[in-house]
């Protein structure tokens, strides 16, 4: 019994023995001869990495740049929209004066197109009034000129009568010297009657003539 069990503890610590031996040699193995593999396949891992990340740094670089440049078309876009309305803002403000100003402008020829009316209106009025006045003066003077006229007709034939009456009487031989040369003064009276109704005949006739023109 006792033989058999040192027997069995025996093989049981060449097995162990012969196993850690075989532990040894693969880890030995695994050292140096996976190992080098190992780190071929992490070089080129981190290489392709590398480029990896190289391609990506580049897009991305490209992609800011891209950026930058929509950025600044955008500014530029941005200060244009800001130049065109500030713009349109004058010509706006502009085109609104020159309305104004020409609305202006129009009220005050429509005012002095008014006033330049009823001034017409005044000046035809007053004409008139003065054509009617003239053509009532002419009227008159034409007027005047026949009753003068008349007067003087009557006068020279008063005269032509009493004219007569002293030529008969003198003929006869029966005025004396006073009765004549009273007559003779009312003959002169009459005459110088006839001459004065003369000078208001010129008179009306040149208010004729001038209401006339």
């Amino acid at each position: 019994m006792k033989l058999r069990t040192i027997t069995l503890f025996a093989g049981l610590f060449v097995a162990q023995v012969s196993l850690a031996q075989v532990e040894e040699v693969g880890s030995v193995i695994d050292t140096t001869i996976t190992a080098p593999v190992i780190t071929t396949v992490e070089q080129a891992t981190s290489e392709a990495e590398l480029k990896a990340q190289k391609e990506q740094l580049k897009a991305q670089q490209k992609l800011q740049k891209e950026q930058e440049k929509a950025i600044k078309a955008e500014e530029r876009a941005a200060k244009e929209k800001a130049k065109a309305e500030k713009e349109a803002k004058k010509a706006e403000e502009k085109a609104r004066k020159a309305e104004e100003r020409a609305a202006k402008e129009k009220a005050k020829a429509e005012k002095e197109a008014k006033k330049a009316e009823e001034r017409a209106a005044k000046e035809k009025a007053k004409a008139e009034k003065a054509a009617q006045k003239k053509k009532e003066n002419l009227s008159k003077a034409n007027s005047e000129v026949s009753k003068v006229e008349t007067k003087i007709a009557k006068a020279k034939a008063d005269l032509a009568k009493e004219q007569s009456k002293f030529d008969i009487k003198k003929a006869k031989g029966t005025l004396s010297p006073q009765d004549e040369a009273k007559l003779k003064g009312k003959l002169l009276d009459k005459q110088q009657k006839i001459n004065s109704l003369g000078l208001d005949l010129i008179k009306a006739k040149e208010k004729v003539n001038k209401y006339s023109m």
